[in-house]
């Protein structure tokens, strides 16, 4: 007789009992870490935006504006869609002639929402010293979140960013 080798129908069983009991603990925890890598990146290229903006404002010397831009060549739409940065010479807050875009970011793919505090805040103007028009809060939210996985980003008039952790 041949000695025959293989799992058994209760073997089996028993594997695909342990592997669901540990999917089950797996997944959720999946769930989080993809949550937690998309609002990071998301809020990083939010703040890298205004990081860039103020940094080439103090290097030229000259006003930079960061819109938000539905179509990458005006400051139109809302933060969502995208956002670009130029050199703002009339310091207007609008894309004029002449006027050179220098980047053009573009909106957050899954759903990402951004709002502002104060509210309806579309352009952040950085003077050639760094410093920012005004002090605006970008509030990010990805759909679906839970705890505290939302971003607060907070641009001074100083030109600082701080980023805080929020309450979907």
């Amino acid at each position: 007789m041949k000695n025959e080798s293989g799992f058994t129908l209760v073997e089996l069983l028993i594997t695909i009992v342990v592997a669901s009991i540990l999917l089950a603990f797996a997944v959720p925890a999946f769930n989080s870490f993809v949550q937690n890598n998309r609002i990071a990146s998301q809020s990083n290229e939010l703040i890298s935006a205004m990081a860039i903006a103020r940094s080439e404002a103090i290097k030229r010397k000259v006003s930079i504006t960061v819109c938000n831009s539905s179509d990458s060549a005006t400051c139109s739409g809302g933060w969502n869609q995208g956002w670009l940065a130029f050199i703002d010479t009339d310091n207007d807050g609008t894309v004029d002639t002449g006027e050179t875009i220098l980047r053009v970011w573009g909106g957050f793919s899954g759903g990402s929402t951004i709002t502002t505090v104060p509210a309806g805040v579309s352009t952040v103007l950085f003077d050639r010293l760094g410093g920012a028009n005004n002090t605006v809060v970008f509030q990010l939210r990805i759909p679906n979140c839970r705890g505290n996985k939302a971003r607060n980003i907070t641009l001074r008039t100083t030109g600082s960013i701080e980023t805080t952790t929020a309450a979907c």
